[in-house]
This record gives structure tokens, sequence and C-alpha cells, in this order.
């Protein structure tokens, strides 16, 4: 996107940028199609640059030890396939924030957090395995960001070590950076396992 283009910058390098995705058996905690915005809509906001959280929460079905990190992929990946005139998104995945370009023609035309979180939760739902999806964005400020980055941390920490262990196959657990979070969720240590065992198997065949 030329600069001349841009009508608003979100979570840019210079801001506080938070960008997590939850998901949980829970359905009943999911509010389907909610969208909640906690600060300035992008339509009041022409010309600025704003700090920017966002927290996908995703009621799901039969997410297991053996494919809740295949299936957690699955859905972080689903930020890239938003196609909206106007818009576009830069993603630093491991400092889970995003980076995000919106139009003056998009603004000016109407483009709000309802038309980027309705777009979003519509690629959720298209999943079988996706029951509920509510979206929520903060554009108030960067303590706000900060903020909401504390209470997902726990989160972030699980997520973290999911990934850890599913990309680098390391199984050391007195090494490992994440071995607190672990001891602490009964789900990862299965998971640690099954990957674990499919490691020896395929050092055996």
């Amino acid at each position: 996107m030329l600069k001349e283009d841009l009508g608003l910058e979100l979570g840019s390098p210079q801001k506080e940028s938070l960008s997590c995705l939850l998901w949980t058996h829970d359905l009943a905690s999911i509010e389907n199609g909610r969208i909640t915005l906690m600060g300035p809509d992008f339509t009041e906001s022409m010309g600025e640059s704003l700090p920017f959280g966002k927290v996908v929460l995703a009621g799901v079905e039969g997410f297991t030890e053996d494919n809740a990190y295949d299936l957690h992929k699955d859905l972080d990946f689903l930020r890239y396939s938003i196609n909206l005139k106007g818009f576009m998104m830069r993603s630093v995945s491991q400092y889970m924030r995003e980076w995000c370009r919106i139009s003056s023609t998009a603004i000016r035309d109407g483009f709000s957090a309802r038309t980027l979180g309705s777009a979003l939760i519509n690629l959720f739902l298209e999943k079988p395995f996706v029951k509920a999806a509510e979206v929520i964005y903060l554009t108030s400020s960067p303590e706000g960001v900060i903020r909401l980055r504390e209470i997902t941390s726990g989160a972030e920490k699980i997520i973290a070590a999911m990934n850890k262990m599913a990309s680098e196959m390391d199984f050391e657990c007195e090494s490992c950076d994440y071995q607190e979070v672990c001891d602490d969720a009964s789900q990862l240590k299965a998971m640690r396992n099954r990957l674990m065992k499919k490691s020896l198997e395929a050092c055996v065949d």
C-alpha cells in the first residue's frame, strides 16, 4: 500500500500490538458472532496510527493432544486469508503482533472494526470443528494493549510451549524455558508424550 493511499495504521512497530487466539471446548463461554471494540473505531481515526490489540475466542470441538497443534495452526493462519479491499496485514507470530494498514478510500467507504471482525469470524465458522467465535479489539491506548497482553500471558506461554514441542521436537524438559507451563497443563504433557512417541517410532522406521 502506497503511503499516499494510507488511511490508518494499527499496531505499527512504533505502537503496542497484540494478536492472540484462544480456544475452548466450553461453547457456552463464547458469544457467537460478537465483536467488541474498546477504543475509537477505524472510521473515526483517519490519518492516525493506533495501538492494536486483538483477541479471537473460538469455541471448538474435537481438539485432542494428537491434533491440537495442527488445528491451532490451521485457525491461526486464517488471518492471512482475510481478503478485504483496502486492507493489508503483516504478522510477527512469534511475538504475537499484527501490523495492519487500511487505505483512506476504505475508511471513507465505512471500513470499521465490525467489517474486519465479521470477515474473520466468518472464516473461523467455515471450519467444521469451530462452533462459535468472537473477536475483541482494543485501540484505546498502549497501556490497554499492555494490560491485555498481561491478561493473556498464560495462554501465550502455553501456545509457545506447544509450538516449541511440535517444531523443534525437543523433549528435554529440564532445559526447556516452558517447563513450568507444561507442569501445569495436563494436555501439554499428554501432547509432549504423544510427540515423543511419534519421534521414536520415526527413528525405528
